[in-house]
């Protein structure tokens, strides 16, 4: 009998423990829904604040990366090579950063292919605010060319090439182009002539 009686008396305590427990888990399930509803993705953009509250980066000024050689790596290696030399490499180990500048209106950065002689192919790769625009011409121009800033949205280029019956090594013609950051546009504007081509 005594034992009999401890396994019901063992059976009920387990009975009112599982009843205590599915109630306790009853009370949890509610709030555990209500939760999962309203993170759900249907309803996140209009609930969440986040993106109303997060500064618009039109209203403030905006400066890209510090390095020349990072914000100009992807462009470099993405560059198309000119007809002719698709086995060659543009290098950008060897481009001149000096022109850059991460929260100019427009800044430069000039890059060569690898083993570049005096009349390799040159490209100019243009930034406003270190943000990579594209190159200056779609021509990849022969002669490394002079480039200076002449105000902050403005740079001059001097290009250099070779006249009919010149040797390269006495290159002596000449081209003059400028290009502006036009904020009005979100564009760059060139003036002026690049070299003859053929």
């Amino acid at each position: 009998m005594r034992t009999t009686t401890t396994a019901g008396g063992l059976l009920i305590v387990a009975a009112l423990a599982a009843a205590l427990t599915g109630c306790s888990g009853g009370g949890n399930a509610a709030p555990t829904a209500t939760r999962t509803v309203t993170a759900s993705p249907s309803s996140s953009p209009t609930t969440d604040p986040t993106p109303s509250t997060s500064p618009t980066p039109s209203s403030t000024p905006t400066c890209g990366p510090t390095s020349g050689q990072t914000a100009s790596a992807t462009a470099i290696a993405d560059l198309p090579l000119p007809a002719g030399l698709e086995d060659a490499k543009w290098s950008a180990a060897e481009a001149d950063y000096s022109g850059y500048d991460a929260c100019a209106p427009l800044s430069w950065v000039v890059v060569s292919v690898e083993r570049a002689t005096g009349s390799s192919p040159v490209a100019i790769l243009l930034f406003h605010q270190g943000r990579y625009l594209g190159t200056a011409t779609k021509e990849a121009y022969a002669f490394v060319p002079d480039v200076a800033r002449t105000n902050p949205s403005t740079i001059a280029v001097t290009y250099h090439y070779a006249k009919p019956d010149e040797a390269t090594a006495n290159a002596s013609g000449r081209t003059n182009a400028t290009f502006t950051w036009d904020d009005a546009t979100g564009r760059v504007t060139m003036s002026g002539q690049t070299p003859p081509v053929g």
